[in-house]
């Protein structure tokens, strides 16, 4: 089996599925590693929503207490960034009459590569984490952000040269579990932040 780069929207739906695990995705653990070493650098940690029902065995507090003690200077929830979104999407879609959403970047992948005739109809709105990483960005000079969710899809996007000054690296929530992991950090045991 191959993958068609022609039409992979980088969803990350083949990794999940292929029954041999012969299909993974970049990592970008390294980039995240060096920039936590770095003690000149302010990390923001930007999680998607859905850290709350992936780590069901800790308490979301322990969990971004485990964060903070990875060397994150601060834990921001990308549902700040959505609320963002919401509000000039709503804007557009009363300028334009017809909108789709620009949240997911597969989705925006996918529009734009199977129905480009609707692509004009795609929201010009960044999607809500790289809207929060913007934000910190203009509200904290020289700060780095990394994102962290379940979607591979985010790996490609902040690759983009539009997303690339706001978001300077992206994790999984695996990914993060093998920080912990690294780090013998039991977050069960942390005290909730």
């Amino acid at each position: 089996a191959c993958i068609d780069n022609g039409k992979c929207i980088s969803c990350g739906a083949c990794v999940y599925q292929c029954p041999f695990g012969a299909i993974t995705d970049k990592s970008f653990i390294i980039d995240a590693i060096n920039m936590l070493k770095n003690k000149e650098n302010k990390v923001y940690a930007v999680v998607a929503p859905s850290i709350s029902s992936q780590f069901r065995y800790a308490k979301i507090g322990q969990v971004i207490s485990g964060i903070k003690a990875l060397g994150f200077h601060t834990v921001v929830e990308a549902a700040l960034g959505a609320d963002m979104v919401a509000y000039a999407e709503s804007r557009e879609l009363s300028e334009k009459g017809f909108l789709t959403s620009s949240c997911c970047p597969a989705f925006v992948s996918y529009v734009k590569g199977q129905f480009p005739d609707l692509a004009e109809h795609i929201s010009h709105n960044l999607s809500p984490a790289a809207t929060i990483a913007k934000y910190i960005k203009e509200h904290d000079e020289g700060a780095k952000v990394i994102f962290i969710g379940p979607c591979t899809a985010k790996k490609m996007e902040f690759q983009k040269e539009e997303v690339r000054p706001y978001i300077d690296c992206v994790i999984t929530f695996e990914e993060l579990q093998a920080l912990f992991d690294s780090r013998d950090l039991e977050i069960t045991e942390m005290a909730e932040d």
